[in-house]
């Protein structure tokens, strides 16, 4: 092992507090009030971790009085084992619902998960639910044999749109929660939010996997088969396309000012400055962020406040970069296998990820170490 490579494994001690689940981690969600982290396993299982950490690092932290260097101590105590609940025999949708809890899938039935695992049953549907998103409002929308059914904080049915499109293959939720949207059946569908829907909006732009919505609502994002990134401007339907990803792209995410998309397929993180599309441009400006590897990009997540993005490759690895800037803070060293699942906190203190060997970690900075 080498000094650089010492220095990654000993950050992430420090740092971090990780767990081996026993199944690949398929995705990850915290909580509305950021009290747990939830890891989904392609086992059937949830793993669910508290937020809080009992010994931060902020409280690790250590000043030098002759030369002002900030060190960290290391743990004293053993990080206390995740609680693991038993959703489902198969892999599953998950998301976070209400004030501090998470709706998992269950095949045609929705369960409803509490901070500290316990669990019962909030639908079954009857057939099967092809997708679980979260609504800003604190619900979620499920779809469901070419059905939208929106249920509300507390787990109600606030309404169903029938027919709204063939089995989902994608879906988002508008920040303003005024609209969302459907990739089914090769279609992007938008939809107004509520029983009875505006006139839809529909593009035949080819099988969609991954949606998301720009913060201001003016983009929506995609990736679509064999021809990689999709942008639409609902505003007046122009289409962008962005071709040329050596792989699919399985992750998108927005900066806060929705300036910029960030997405995974690459051989180092891909930053498109989408400000930069006039009249005239036909594809928006890349920004160079961090280091071009060998390895894929297999997930990327936008900090909520800084222009900062989080990576986790395909060999394990997951560092942080500035937006445009080379330089990256690697968070975790590679192994145990590829990140498919990675995620800040609302706070942007925390980075939760998981990966396909079955190590599930949360990651917590200090204060002022994004200086």
């Amino acid at each position: 092992m080498d000094t650089m490579e010492a220095e990654t494994v000993a950050l992430y001690e420090l740092l971090g507090r990780h767990w081996t689940v026993g199944a690949p981690v398929t995705s990850v969600a915290f909580d509305p009030a950021e009290q747990a982290v939830a890891f989904a396993l392609a086992d059937g299982a949830l793993a669910i971790a508290p937020v809080t950490d009992i010994e931060p690092p902020q409280d690790r932290c250590r000043v030098a009085l002759d030369g002002g260097r900030t060190t960290i101590s290391p743990r004293r105590k053993p990080v206390p084992p995740l609680t693991k609940v038993a959703i489902s025999d198969a892999p599953f949708h998950l998301a976070p619902i209400g004030t501090s809890g998470f709706i998992a899938s269950d095949r045609s039935r929705l369960l409803n998960v509490s901070a500290t695992g316990v669990t019962h049953l909030a639908a079954n549907h009857g057939s099967a639910i092809d997708l679980v998103v979260p609504v800003q409002a604190g619900g979620i929308l499920a779809a469901s044999g070419g059905s939208v059914i929106y249920y509300d904080s507390n787990g109600d049915v606030g309404w169903l749109q029938e027919r709204a499109g063939g089995n989902a293959s994608a879906m988002a939720v508008s920040r303003d929660g005024r609209r969302f949207a459907v990739g089914a059946d090769s279609c992007l569908l938008i939809r107004a939010f509520g029983p009875r829907p505006e006139p839809t909006a529909s593009f035949e732009i080819g099988s969609i996997s991954n949606l998301s919505w720009s913060p201001d609502g003016s983009w929506l994002a995609m990736s679509v088969a064999r021809t990689g990134v999709l942008l639409v401007r609902l505003a007046d339907a122009r289409i962008v396309r962005i071709p040329g990803y050596p792989a699919r792209v399985a992750s998108l995410s927005w900066s806060a000012d929705s300036r910029i998309l960030v997405t995974s397929g690459g051989y180092r993180m891909i930053a498109w400055d989408v400000s930069s599309l006039g009249d005239a441009r036909e594809q928006p400006i890349n920004r160079a962020t961090g280091r071009a590897r060998f390895v894929l990009v297999e997930a990327v997540d936008m900090h909520p406040e800084r222009q900062l993005v989080a990576a986790g490759y395909g060999d394990g690895m997951v560092v942080v970069a500035r937006i445009g800037e080379p330089d990256e803070l690697v968070v975790k060293p590679p192994g145990r296998g590829p990140v498919h699942a990675l995620q800040w906190s609302h706070d942007g203190q925390h980075l939760a990820f998981g990966t396909g060997d079955g190590e599930a970690a949360i990651v917590t900075f200090p204060p002022h170490i994004f200086k």
